[in-house]
């Protein structure tokens, strides 16, 4: 299957299983990280969130294999970022049950809050990198990483609610990479066929 396809599923992979598994709420427990979704619903809606991390994530290996130099190394660390949250999600689900108050619970966010911050490092500075060579992936990489950047904050200090909106927003933003990817296929493909491209 294309990478840009796997990014495009991994990008609404997370809207689809939050909608459908998120429903599934619970009327007891409001002491338990789960809380208000039921603790098996809140595994499996882990084990999606995990899987879409890591689609995405053959976004920033393919955007690492096109390019070159510091761009493709820093796209490379976007993509360590990201498989360290798909790890992150999969913890989150496997202790749904445990306590609030709990130091796991401390340790998750931190783990959160680091997986992140290497994710933004790593796409913004490729963005920033690869703007200067005229590539077609500087913008959806900067555009994306800021989203990242905002979600965090508006995670960490605002409303939950916000919070999963803003998250929301950055995993569709994959969504421009994956054209860019799918677009310099197409040019690629064209190249060596020696066809002009077409749209």
């Amino acid at each position: 299957m294309r990478a840009w396809i796997l990014v495009v599923i991994g990008a609404v992979l997370p809207l689809v299983g939050g909608a459908s598994l998120g429903s599934i709420t619970a009327t007891e427990g409001s002491h338990t990280w789960s809380y208000p979704v039921q603790p098996a619903a809140f595994l499996w809606m882990s084990v999606v969130l995990a899987i879409a991390h890591l689609l995405v994530l053959v976004g920033y290996l393919e955007v690492a294999r096109r390019t070159t130099g510091l761009g493709s190394t820093l796209a490379r660390v976007g993509a360590a970022g990201t498989a360290a949250v798909a790890l992150c999600e999969l913890w989150s689900g496997l202790v749904a049950r445990t306590d609030l108050d709990a130091p796991v619970l401390t340790a998750l966010d931190v783990g959160y809050a680091i997986s992140g911050l290497v994710i933004v490092v790593g796409t913004i500075g490729s963005g920033l990198v690869l703007r200067g060579t005229g590539s077609r992936f500087a913008l959806p990489l900067l555009v994306n990483g800021s989203f990242l950047a905002v979600a965090l904050l508006v995670r960490f200090f605002a409303s939950d609610g916000l919070g999963i909106a803003a998250l929301t927003l950055w995993s569709l933003s994959y969504c421009w990479l994956a054209l860019s990817l799918r677009a310099a296929s197409r040019t690629r493909q064209a190249a060596v066929s020696g066809l002009p491209t077409a749209g």
